[in-house]
């Protein structure tokens, strides 16, 4: 997947806090449901006692008193009117919350109590556009003469950030019948805060998520570094076999990890010595016969056979020095220094033009490189000497990029087949098979040239030209 980050830093920090963010969500979720839950009981019960006291307060007074307590307790956010008729609502709510609430009231109220419930869901409140309940006459004085609710109330629907179910409990009529068939009409509009989402919850279990993130990836980091810095580790290493061993501290695991690579980087020191020990041995074990008997084939009459007695004796020479090339893959002690790209491209088509031999070079190297610079010469003189005798004339072409540097060397040649492409580096093929050195040469150059790319991190392929001609592609890390 695209969209997942490569890093082992950023999969787990990605994973952790989706895992974060889903466990605040359902944690949320139900906290707000339980918090629904409480407070439409905690409401709805006190609602319903005070309606129980109320009409029990009434059924001790006169009509007279009634109508003063009523004008007395007529405040909001409950509203009293003795006047409004009992009307039977069309059919029955069945919803939650006004089951809840009847059943709220039927346990404060007396069992043989009449009364009824509307709870309504949109705004203003229905009592006044409800012409089942509106009076045949002219409303009474005290509600005819209360002001309209404020435009900014009257006008604007329900929120969605309330809570739907104490959305039903702001909105509501009851209805009840004292012992003398009086109607009592009871209208409740509690205000917005109280069922607003819990703003100070939602923004500690915010809090909350942005502290643990942040320990989460903070943990992340310190969790990854380690293997962050071995990776860096093992990458310098195929470039400098004598990079400065890891430090060997932090937690156990990691500290058994850098020892481990330390061993590692030890062992292989100590086999390149030995192996640079022993080719030095051998080259100079062949040179030495090889040496004896030039000096006694000067010494032949025949000048014929001479003259082949010392071709046979360049090409014994020339496989044994390749031989050791590539045996030494590229690698040896030669220090790392930064090299002037252009001026080592420049000598080489210098070199070039010098025997008749045509080199082209495009582009420009911005900054310095660090390499090996002998070994990477001779790299390039392997793959311009391939050009050059299979293509008539290289070019080369040089893209300098932040991260990486390819060197493009095509020749003018015939190409070769697209499944030759790769076995032409298995060491000692050819596609030319008299193995004569003037025209295939040992098979071992580009076998070279690899090796001495990868050493240095990087790479080289092969590939044909759609013009025609043959490409080597050389890519080196920054």
């Amino acid at each position: 997947m695209r969209l997942l980050p490569q890093s082992l830093f950023g999969r787990l920090l990605l994973f952790l806090t989706g895992g974060l963010v889903l466990a605040q969500l359902l944690s949320a979720g139900i906290l707000l449901q339980d918090r629904e839950q409480a407070l439409s009981h905690a409401i709805g019960g006190h609602i319903a006692q005070r309606i129980a006291a109320i009409v029990g307060l009434l059924d001790t007074l006169d009509e007279a008193e009634r109508r003063r307590l009523v004008t007395a307790l007529d405040l909001p956010p409950t509203r009293l009117s003795l006047d409004l008729p009992w009307s039977e609502p069309a059919t029955t709510d069945e919803r939650y919350h006004t089951t809840l609430f009847r059943a709220l009231l039927r346990r404060q109220l007396s069992p043989d109590r009449p009364f009824q419930v509307e709870i309504a869901d949109d705004w203003p409140p229905p009592i006044a556009d409800r012409p089942a309940w509106r009076a045949p006459h002219r409303p009474p004085r005290d509600w005819a003469d209360r002001p309209p609710p404020p435009p900014e109330e009257a006008d604007r629907p329900p929120r969605r950030w309330q809570h739907a179910m104490m959305l039903g409990l702001r909105n509501f009529v009851v209805q009840v019948r004292l012992h003398d068939e009086t109607v009592v009409t009871f209208q409740q509009v509690l205000p917005e805060e109280v069922i607003a989402w819990p703003t100070r919850l939602l923004l500690i279990l915010l809090v909350l998520l942005v502290s643990v993130a942040v320990l989460a990836a903070l943990a992340v980091r310190a969790l990854t570094r380690p293997l962050t810095v071995l990776a860096n580790a093992a990458a310098e290493l195929g470039r400098d076999i004598r990079r400065p061993p890891l430090a060997e501290s932090g937690p156990l695991e990691v500290r058994r990890a850098a020892a481990a690579f330390n061993t590692m980087q030890d062992r292989l020191i100590r086999y390149i010595e030995d192996r640079d020990r022993i080719l030095a041995a051998m080259s100079h074990d062949l040179k030495t016969p090889i040496t004896r008997l030039r000096l006694r084939a000067e010494l032949l009459d025949d000048s014929p056979l001479r003259e082949k007695f010392q071709a046979d004796l360049d090409d014994m020479q020339h496989m044994a020095q390749a031989s050791l090339d590539f045996l030494r893959g590229g690698e040896n002690s030669e220090p790392i220094a930064s090299v002037d790209l252009n001026a080592l491209l420049e000598s080489l088509q210098e070199d070039a033009e010098d025997v008749g031999d045509e080199v082209g070079i495009a582009g420009t190297v911005r900054q310095p490189l660090r390499c090996r610079p002998l070994a990477l010469k001779r790299c390039l003189t392997n793959l311009l000497d391939n050009a050059l005798k299979y293509g008539q004339r290289a070019d080369i072409t040089v893209r300098d990029m932040p991260q990486r540097l390819t060197l493009t060397i095509r020749d003018h040649g015939s190409g070769i087949p697209d499944t030759e492409l790769e076995r032409v580096f298995e060491p000692f093929y050819r596609l030319e098979s008299s193995r004569s050195r003037d025209t295939g040469g040992a098979g071992l150059g580009l076998s070279i040239a690899r090796n001495i790319a990868r050493a240095h991190g990087g790479d080289l392929t092969l590939r044909n030209h759609p013009q025609g001609g043959l490409e080597a592609v050389l890519e080196l890390p920054r």
